[in-house]
């Protein structure tokens, strides 16, 4: 199985997501940062790509745990990819640990991916939308001001957020809320 294998059935699990018509734009996001900042970091891209692809295919099954159906779903597609199995494990654990608390014990591409979910987030137009519509100013002012920096462990990746996060939060003082 090639990437673009993988694509189309990342593209078709997301797509059977009936809460976010948007899902795979957040992927693509995703997969965007993932391979830049595994770039910019000197981790294995390949590795990266693959779990930011499959980070979100679980939610075709419901938004509940998606990241450990994810992980199961994505088990079953890497057993037809030829790479070490070392790599498959990574990849796993990239999906599996990509909602935790980010750790400096863990390997880079597991924050890589933690960063990169972050950051599609918050350049996805459509989510940033969704997000103003149905929280409050306030919850979504403290994720701006401190939950994603949670997330962030990656100086790169911070460095890519924070004129994002400045538009932001310029928005929501600026705008109407729902």
């Amino acid at each position: 199985m090639l990437m673009e294998d993988i694509e189309h059935f990342a593209e078709s699990c997301c797509q059977q997501d009936p809460e976010d018509p948007h899902l795979f734009a957040h992927v693509q996001l995703v997969r965007q940062f993932a391979v830049e900042l595994a770039r910019s970091e000197t981790a294995d891209s390949d590795v990266c790509e693959i779990a930011a692809l499959l980070h979100d295919i679980g939610k075709c099954t419901g938004r509940k745990d998606h990241h450990i159906t994810g992980r199961e779903m994505a088990e079953h597609v890497l057993e037809t990819v030829t790479l070490q199995q070392e790599r498959k494990d990574l990849i796993l654990k990239c999906i599996v640990n990509r909602r935790a608390i980010p750790s400096e014990d863990d390997e880079i591409e597991v924050r890589i991916v933690q960063s990169a979910d972050c950051l599609g987030a918050l350049f996805h137009d459509e989510w940033q939308e969704h997000c103003r519509k149905t929280m409050s100013r306030d919850v979504l002012m403290q994720f701006y001001n401190e939950g994603c920096f949670q997330r962030l462990s990656i100086e790169s990746a911070r460095a890519i957020a924070l004129p994002r996060l400045e538009i932001l939060k310029e928005r929501l003082i600026t705008e109407s809320f729902h």
